[in-house]
């Protein structure tokens, strides 16, 4: 489990520290995971005493889960799933939640790194994954889902809405967990100020495309 203690009063003194310590361990927690990271990396960059962990988050795992649910909270206040009138086509829909998921996971300039840190935890995963996964994740993949279970029709399987979802979300995680090798072949992606309009476009533009082929594909398997 991943208790996690309640904020301190926003006029107590502790709460810089606590501040201090979720800003040291993010950066601590994406350079070496949960597992290698020490709590004393972490307390030696925030000033902090080692007990001070203890006393805010209840311990280490405490502290990370503290970490993830603090920038999931950023992203989500940041850049919140669109909110649509009725009558919207569904590709306007289907465009305008690309656009939010790219500025939301991929954006140099948000403060949120729930991206990196969600891309950490995936390949590694602990408890919090379950954690985050229901706070924050599932709402955005159940946004999704209504999308393309709108496209596929009433009847259309979780497996082809799932294998649907995941070749949109895909195409923009690339961006996140292979940043090294983009900028091996887009150099000036992160630092473009159209970089990621153009990254928003393109997945929209190649998803729809390739939505409709396979629509089409479905389509011929139900026709046979």
């Amino acid at each position: 489990m991943f208790p996690v203690r309640p904020a301190p009063h926003p006029h107590s003194v502790g709460i810089e520290t606590r501040q201090a310590l979720i800003a040291a361990a993010t950066e601590v927690f994406l350079a070496q995971g949960f597992r290698a990271a020490r709590v004393k990396d972490i307390t030696d960059r925030a000033g902090a005493r080692l007990s001070a962990i203890n006393y805010h988050f209840g311990g280490k795992e405490g502290l990370y889960l503290a970490v993830l649910q603090h920038h999931a909270e950023i992203a989500v206040t940041r850049t919140p799933l669109p909110e649509f009138d009725a009558g919207q086509p569904l590709e306007t829909r289907f465009r305008a939640f690309v656009r939010t998921m790219v500025f939301r996971m991929v954006d140099p300039a948000n403060p949120s790194r729930i991206g990196s840190l969600m891309v950490r935890e995936a390949i590694n995963p602990t408890p919090a994954l379950e954690v985050m996964f229901e706070r924050f994740s599932r709402p955005q993949s159940e946004a999704l889902f209504g999308l393309m279970r709108e496209h596929f029709g009433p009847d259309a399987s979780y497996d082809l809405l799932a294998r649907a979802s995941l070749s949109v979300v895909g195409q923009i995680m690339v961006y996140v967990a292979l940043k090294p090798l983009v900028l091996k072949l887009r150099p000036d992606f992160y630092t473009r100020t159209d970089g990621l309009d153009e990254l928003a476009e393109q997945v929209a533009i190649f998803s729809w495309a390739g939505l409709y082929a396979l629509l089409q594909v479905e389509a011929s398997r139900h026709e046979s």
